[in-house]
């Protein structure tokens, strides 16, 4: 790439070279006429000629074709000499440092853009961590709230049960001895019933087996 770009400026130094050239070999001519040639001509027509093209561009003049190429090839390689020592490779230092600090640049760029796309993946990892840890967390808390909900519900429902167990003992209790109590009065309210009515005293087992009789008629 550098090398067409040497070329291409060395294509256009030599247009320039040739243009400048062509504008400075004629003043130079101008002021450094060639010798003039032995003619046989009568000095009459050589003043003729010379009043006739002396208005004229001093490039037209035939007499001064061979300082202007003369001229033209000095201006031309001193030119040439010039640019190609110290203009063109000044120029292509330039360009080359530029295309090594634009070549640096997109370097730095893209280790900053893979360094950057490091860090990102790394983030999105420690992201993917944390969300990964406490989810796992948050699940571990929802099963030991759930197993310690069960433990208090079964510690509870123990002893609900225990309770009511206890209860419908003793309710059970009350009403064995209620039962027993009101027996008692029944065959006691019995025998005074009959002692005042008939007179007679009635024996405790009679009235019991009396009072069981009547029980399971009843039931």
């Amino acid at each position: 790439m550098m090398a067409r770009l040497y070329d291409h400026l060395r294509g256009l130094l030599v247009m320039a070279m040739l243009t400048l050239a062509l504008g400075v070999a004629p003043a130079l001519a101008q002021d450094h006429p060639a010798p003039a040639a032995v003619t046989t001509e009568p000095m009459i027509d050589h003043d003729v000629s010379e009043a006739e093209h002396g208005a004229g561009m001093p490039q037209l003049d035939a007499a001064t074709y061979a300082s202007q190429i003369f001229w033209l090839i000095v201006t031309f390689g001193f030119l040439y000499w010039l640019l190609s020592r110290k203009a063109l490779p000044r120029v292509a230092e330039v360009l080359e440092a530029r295309q090594d600090r634009i070549a640096a640049d997109l370097d730095r760029a893209s280790a900053l853009r893979a360094e950057a796309e490091s860090a990102e993946q790394r983030h999105q990892h420690v992201v993917a961590e944390a969300h990964a840890r406490a989810q796992g967390q948050i699940k571990e808390l929802t099963e030991r709230l759930a197993a310690d909900a069960a433990s208090r519900k079964a510690a509870l429902d123990a002893d609900l049960s225990r309770t009511l167990r206890d209860a419908e003992m003793r309710v059970h209790a009350a009403r064995e001895a209620a039962l027993a109590e009101i027996r008692t009065v029944a065959i006691e309210t019995s025998q005074a019933a009959v002692q005042r009515l008939a007179g007679l005293s009635l024996p405790r087992d009679a009235v019991e087996a009396a009072l069981d009789r009547v029980q399971r008629e009843a039931a």
